[in-house]
């Protein structure tokens, strides 16, 4: 229940279901993530998936494989969410996942070891900085928030770097896409905390 009235109060535009979690633009959105991300690291250890929401990341890997990791740890607040991911991963026989029902603000990465990522998709719904400050120096990390967002306004990937800074730089971009219901600029900015 405390879930659904969280939900009421978030503003995705595709809609916060399995199919919404599919439109064009958020696949496009993961495709530009995994392109990227595989020209700088094809290889990675341990992916911390931030507000994993279906899992969508590793299926659009396994359909497209373009990089490859050690293990996938999914991370949700919504225990529905990760319960579908985790039966969608195993229908389609995508392996090293793991489900993990935590508030990121309160994540130790652990399990990071040096070859690890964290990816955060989700900033514009993210309460909270933590899950950033928690990140060890020296992480690579892949960040991507959109503009017309009520929750969280960034209008470029120079706003993701003032909240959330990082070291070095390694790639920073943006994508004009349109949701079911508007057009918008989702940006994306990779480097090493």
């Amino acid at each position: 229940m405390i879930a659904q009235e969280i939900l009421t109060h978030l503003s995705e535009s595709s809609g916060y279901t399995l199919k919404g979690s599919y439109t064009p633009d958020l696949i496009a959105s993961k495709l530009w993530l995994l392109t990227e991300l595989a020209r700088i690291a094809p290889t990675v250890g341990t992916i911390y998936a931030l507000g994993s929401w279906y899992g969508n990341l590793a299926v659009i890997n396994r359909l497209d494989p373009v990089i490859k990791y050690r293990k996938l740890i999914n991370v949700e607040t919504d225990p529905k969410f990760l319960q579908a991911s985790e039966r969608i991963h195993d229908h389609l026989g995508i392996g090293n996942n793991e489900y993990m029902l935590k508030d990121a603000n309160t994540l130790d990465y652990r399990q990071l070891g040096d070859s690890g990522c964290v990816v955060n998709c989700s900033l514009t719904d993210m309460p909270g900085r933590d899950w950033f400050k928690n990140i060890p120096v020296g992480t690579l990390v892949v960040m991507q928030a959109r503009d017309h967002d009520p929750n969280r306004q960034f209008h470029s990937t120079e706003d993701i770097l003032k909240r959330f800074p990082l070291s070095k730089v390694i790639y920073q971009g943006e994508r004009n896409l349109q949701d079911p219901e508007t057009k918008y600029t989702r940006y994306m900015v990779i480097g090493i905390k």
